[in-house]
């Protein structure tokens, strides 16, 4: 049998090593493949690491930030109120208008005035042709009183 030669270096890596991973295990002598021990436990999967189909206990974050729950707000004038402002002008307005101060295509536009402002609402909506050749929307308060 022969003897290989090691040098201290070798010695000293290996200890280090074997020390190591006792560390790991939490205990001397035994290897983490024989006995698993809950220290050696994976750490825990980040969040876009977790396993499907696991929820989160009550009250937990998932951020440092506190638990607290932030409402979000609506913001003060809607498109909706607008458009519905802009109706309710005395002279009206026109298509491109609409489409200028919300910034919807022509038929979202013309669709938003027949589903929403006509049918949801009940508003009686007014459709003309003034003088210059400009088709203009207004909301006839008027008409819907008598």
């Amino acid at each position: 049998m022969s003897i290989s030669k090691t040098s201290t270096s070798d010695v000293v890596e290996f200890m280090r090593a074997e020390s190591a991973s006792d560390a790991m295990t939490g205990e001397a002598g035994t290897s983490a493949a024989s006995a698993p021990s809950p220290a050696a436990a994976p750490a825990p999967k980040g969040k876009a690491q977790a396993k499907r189909g696991t929820t989160m206990p009550k009250g937990a974050t998932t951020s440092g930030i506190s638990g607290t729950k932030v409402k979000k707000t609506r913001p003060t004038e809607t498109k909706a109120d607008v458009v519905l402002k802009k109706l309710r002008l005395t002279k009206g307005v026109t298509l491109h208008q609409l489409i200028e101060a919300t910034g919807w295509q022509a038929h979202s536009v013309r669709g938003f005035l027949s589903g929403t402002v006509k049918k949801k609402l009940g508003l009686n909506l007014t459709s003309e042709t003034s003088k210059d050749g400009l088709r203009r929307y207004r909301i006839d308060d008027t008409a819907a009183a008598a």
